[in-house]
C-alpha cells in the first residue's frame, strides 16, 4: 500500500466490483440493504392453490453485485478529489475450484461536501464468457437532519434472459436514546426479468435499529414482502421478518 501509487492486493479476497451495488449510509444495512433477499432467500414461492412452486426468494430477487469475493490481483489507485479506480482479474477456489477467468473495473467516489456526505460505485465486470454486468449505487446522507437517499441499479446482459432491477431506499437517523443513533428506512426494490423472461419481481420493506454504543451492538428489526410473476404461473405473495444483535469486536 502506497499513499502515492495505491494499493495491491495479491490472494482470496474481494474483486474490484464487490459491494458496488451496496453503497449505503441509511444505519440500517445489518438488517436491509439491495439485496433484498437476504432476509428470506431459501422458501419456495406458493401457487395460489397452497403448493409449492420451484422458484426459491433467492432466485427470482438479486443485486448483481459484481463477482464477489475470488482468487485474484487487484489494483486500487489512490484516491484524487474523492474518486478513486481499481480492477482486478481472478478465479473462484471457495467453495470450489472453477477454472473461470473472471475482471472487472470499478470507480468509486467517497466525499463530504458541506453538510452532505455522499456515497457511490458503478462497476462493469464479466463473470462468465455469456454474461456481462453493469451496476451501480449512491447514497447520499444530510447530516444535520439525518436523511439518506440510497439509489442501486444493474443491468445483467446474458444470452437467454437479461435482467435488471433499481432499488430505493429511504433513511432517518437520530438519537432518541442517549446509548446511540436510532436508524429508521424504508426501501423498494423492482426487477424485471431476473429469474425467467417476462418475469418481474417486486419487494417492499422497513428496517429499524438501535445503536448500543458502550456495547458496540446494534439492535436490529426488519420486514419484507416479495412479490413475483411470471407467464402461466399465479404465485402467492410472501413474507418475512428478521430481528437480532450484532456485535463488532
Amino acid at each position: 500500500e502506497s499513499k502515492t501509487y495505491g494499493k495491491l492486493w495479491l490472494g482470496q479476497g474481494s474483486m474490484a466490483s464487490d459491494s458496488s451495488a451496496e453503497v449505503d449510509l441509511s444505519g440500517t444495512t445489518v438488517v436491509g440493504y439491495a439485496l433484498v433477499s437476504d432476509m428470506a432467500g431459501g422458501p419456495f414461492f406458493r401457487f395460489s392453490d397452497g403448493t409449492l412452486s420451484s422458484v426459491q426468494v433467492k432466485d427470482a430477487f438479486t443485486d448483481y453485485d459484481g463477482v464477489g469475493r475470488k482468487l485474484r490481483a487487484r489494483y486500487d489507485t489512490p484516491q484524487f478529489a474523492g474518486f478513486s479506480l481499481s480492477t482486478s482479474v481472478g478465479t473462484q477456489v471457495v467453495p470450489e475450484t472453477t477454472d473461470v477467468t473472471v475482471w472487472d473495473v470499478a470507480a468509486r467516489y467517497d466525499k463530504t461536501i458541506n453538510d452532505f456526505k455522499i456515497s457511490g460505485a458503478l462497476a462493469y465486470s464479466q463473470p462468465a464468457s455469456d454474461q456481462s454486468l453493469i451496476d451501480g449505487s449512491i447514497s447520499i446522507l444530510h447530516q444535520p437532519s439525518g436523511l439518506s437517499l440510497t439509489v442501486a441499479a444493474a443491468y445483467s446482459d446474458e444470452e437467454v434472459v437479461d435482467g435488471r432491477y433499481g432499488y430505493f431506499k429511504l433513511g432517518y437517523q437520530t438519537k432518541i436514546f442517549e446509548v446511540g443513533k436510532t436508524a429508521f428506512s424504508v426501501d423498494a426494490y423492482f426487477g424485471e426479468d431476473i429469474d425467467a423472461a417476462d418475469s418481474s419481481s417486486e419487494s417492499f420493506g422497513f428496517q429499524v435499529v438501535q445503536n448500543l454504543d458502550y456495547l458496540q451492538t446494534e439492535l436490529y428489526l426488519g420486514g419484507r414482502s416479495y412479490s413475483y410473476d411470471e407467464p402461466g404461473n399465479n404465485l402467492d405473495k410472501s413474507y418475512a421478518v428478521l430481528a437480532g444483535a450484532r456485535l463488532k469486536f
